[in-house]
């Protein structure tokens, strides 16, 4: 069954069943399947030619440009049933670059089975297009549906673009269970709450950056929260207490991913706080090895041209129990003079100081040492910097503090709700 047929069997069998409510407007089954057969494919895309022949729609990439969460899902699901090959922009795409992006995919071409498109966040430069068939996404829904504990029953909670592999991947497998997905447009976490509360949502889908947002503007207990789920950013002890703490009747549920990959690695929050730094053990069907430090997966729901083992030069080990230790992307590491700094090990001491409440750390180039790093921080009230800085003197070799510890109201985000360093790097320079 395709993810049309599976809305079209939901239209048939419950119409009256919300199936998206975006702010306070509520879309039921009924209307996002009508919404997605009425749609004006030329009002909002643009359509990029991958063949030699016009003819045929399949050849046809639909590039969706609208910043308006409901017609970038919309728009999604009409191409796949007109069967254009579908790929939502990101907000901060500008017209230069999107005309840029049209001339790569045509001169490149599509992988001929290729049923949409998605783009890689762009956290390491210019986003750049992946191609999927439908069934590896449909197909895996079942299985991590399974382990994030949603069915037809689920409301979810979810803020961001539907251009992110994350947040579109997400949306499709709830309605694909035939739940409810509750999103904003609203950057404020008070807004957030509003809707959590409004609608009794049983649900979390965020990264710990929106996490630690939720925790510091929530001032209520959150009873109705079952489960949280959340991407494998820096995670730190003290956020798992705060959120037990408003949301008493959670579960946490950890994952590592890639765009590239799907679904890799899970854990719940127990077992991460047993084994603090691990990602989890593999997804049913998936298989992890580690040679010389570097995660090789092997899954068959991976994008397009691809073998069905493959890395993305991330890096980690395997404990003994079969839990995967991640410690970062292949290069996340300074060189301080010949001294190894891993980025993610220290972001993490520094998020574990007390009165820390957000942290960043950037690499920038050193006279000297050829490389050093700055960190930026969000402090709890009422801590002072000049006592975080003694504490990690005292704690750490000279040689791993950084160039300087900066204070910041909030952390930059990007899109994504990854923390936005090439903005942290710009505000440095400048200063």
């Amino acid at each position: 069954m395709t993810i049309i047929e599976r809305l079209q069997q939901y239209k048939e069998l419950d119409p009256h069943k919300v199936a998206l409510i975006v702010d306070d407007k509520k879309y039921t089954y009924d209307d996002l399947y009508d919404a997605v057969l009425s749609i004006d494919i030329n009002h909002i895309s643009r359509i990029v030619n991958v063949a030699k022949t016009r003819e045929s729609v399949k050849n046809q990439v639909l590039l969706i440009q609208s910043q308006s969460f409901l017609e970038q899902l919309v728009y999604w699901l009409g191409a796949l049933y007109r069967g254009y090959i579908p790929m939502v922009c990101h907000n901060e795409m500008d017209i230069d670059y999107i005309e840029k992006l049209s001339l790569v995919i045509a001169s490149e071409g599509v992988p001929p089975l290729s049923d949409f498109g998605v783009l890689t966040s762009g956290t390491t430069g210019r986003p750049k297009p992946l191609w999927r068939k439908e069934e590896s996404w449909r197909e895996f829904f079942d299985i991590q549906n399974n382990i994030f504990r949603i069915n037809e029953d689920t409301k979810v909670f979810l803020q961001g673009s539907f251009s992110f592999t994350g947040v579109s991947n997400m949306v499709i497998a709830v309605l694909w269970a035939g739940g409810t997905i509750v999103t904003t447009s609203s950057l404020r976490p008070t807004r957030w709450i509003e809707l959590l509360e409004r609608y009794k949502v049983d649900h979390i889908y965020a990264l710990p950056t929106k996490l630690r947002l939720l925790v510091r503007h929530c001032k209520c207990k959150l009873p109705f929260i079952n489960y949280i789920i959340a991407g494998s950013q820096v995670l730190d002890r003290h956020l798992m207490e705060q959120l037990q703490q408003i949301c008493p009747n959670m579960e946490f549920i950890l994952y590592y991913g890639a765009s590239e990959l799907n679904y890799i690695t899970y854990c719940t929050g127990k077992e991460w706080l047993d084994r603090e730094g691990t990602v989890g053990r593999p997804f049913p069907s998936v298989k992890i090895t580690e040679a010389d430090d570097v995660i090789y997966v092997t899954t068959k729901y991976h994008i397009e041209g691809i073998s069905d083992t493959y890395t993305v030069n991330d890096c980690g080990y395997i404990d003994k129990d079969g839990y995967l230790m991640f410690s970062g992307r292949q290069g996340d590491v300074i060189n301080k003079g010949g001294y190894k700094i891993s980025i993610p090990e220290m972001e993490l001491y520094l998020q574990s100081l007390q009165g820390v409440s957000e942290v960043a750390v950037i690499t920038i180039n050193d006279d000297i040492r050829g490389e050093d790093f700055v960190a930026y921080m969000v402090l709890e009230d009422n801590t002072e910097l000049s006592k975080i800085i003694e504490i990690i003197h005292h704690e750490r070799p000279s040689v791993e503090w950084p160039k300087a510890v900066l204070e910041i109201p909030m952390l930059p985000l990007t899109e994504c709700s990854k923390v936005d360093k090439r903005k942290l790097k710009e505000w440095y320079n400048k200063g």
